[in-house]
């Protein structure tokens, strides 16, 4: 849950890329482990694989579906939420989510007008709400940073995918009864970031966007007392986390991280171990339950 804080095309052409990476990257069944003779590894193969297939069966009574409810204003002379989202391609996200996922229940994913800032998902309703005053507020914390406006469409849709993504690891997480040894919203973090890199790099450039919103609200919020007992980390914590990720997963590529000063050396010299131990956790996690 947020609480309150939460180059392709202009749309959201972008999520349903994103789709497709956490169904490709997190979805796919891995199997190890030696033995002696080919037959047995095809005949250990079918085996598990027949064993999955009647666990997915077993679960899958569930769909995603959207609840798409027509933006009613915005504030501060920003656009509508609809120039940054696109109906259609939010329904072909979900079509393409319920080929692969094994759901035991439906969740709506709803974007909607809430009255207040926020995106949260409810447990009894199984609904994942992304509010229409949240991509407001992005739009005025990015524009703090970004001026031109292509530049800060991409910004605001980084961060409304990576906040949707974030709720969704609370559904998955309580539909499937996922274990969670830590605070549940890190653990949303790290699945939110770990789709959205996967084989792409315009999913990295949004994990960006997202690590980036942290640090915006970090900024925003520096005059203010911290809370240090709420369930989410602090914002500064979100972003290095999410950013430890992101470098972790490449460090020659996002070098330039450690060398402007962004990720201190310290932290870095852990994050492929971190990544590495993060993304084996998640894989072994979700994998049962993808067709």
């Amino acid at each position: 849950m947020l609480s309150g804080k939460g180059k392709r095309n202009s749309h959201l052409y972008v999520l349903m890329l994103c789709s497709q990476m956490i169904l490709i990257a997190l979805g796919g069944a891995c199997h190890g482990g030696k033995s002696e003779n080919a037959a047995t590894v095809n005949e250990e193969k079918q085996s598990s694989n027949l064993v999955q297939q009647t666990t997915v069966s077993e679960i899958d009574r569930g769909d995603f579906k959207l609840h798409y409810q027509t933006p009613k204003r915005a504030r501060n002379n920003n656009p509508l939420p609809d120039a940054i989202l696109d109906k259609q391609a939010l329904e072909r996200i979900i079509a393409s989510l319920n080929q692969r996922a094994a759901l035991p229940v439906d969740v709506i994913i709803s974007f909607e007008n809430c009255g207040g800032v926020d995106a949260f998902y409810d447990t009894e309703s199984h609904r994942v709400t992304i509010c229409y005053e949240l991509i407001d507020e992005y739009l005025l914390i990015f524009r703090l940073k970004i001026k031109d406006p292509e530049k800060l469409k991409r910004a605001v849709q980084g961060a409304i995918v990576s906040t949707l993504f974030h709720e969704l690891g609370h559904a998955l997480i309580d539909v499937w009864k996922l274990p969670v040894t830590g605070k549940e919203e890190d653990a949303a973090d790290q699945l939110a970031t770990l789709a959205l890199m996967s084989r792409s790099e315009t999913g990295e450039e949004m994990a960006l966007h997202g690590a980036v919103s942290f640090q915006l609200y970090a900024d925003l919020e520096k005059e203010y007392e911290k809370i240090y007992w709420d369930e989410h980390s602090l914002d500064e914590q979100r972003f290095y986390d999410t950013i430890c990720l992101i470098y972790g997963q490449h460090p020659d590529k996002y070098d330039y991280l450690v060398k402007d000063g962004t990720l201190p050396e310290e932290r870095a010299e852990l994050c492929p171990e971190e990544f590495a131990r993060i993304n084996r956790a998640w894989q072994t996690l979700l994998t049962p339950y993808f067709k």
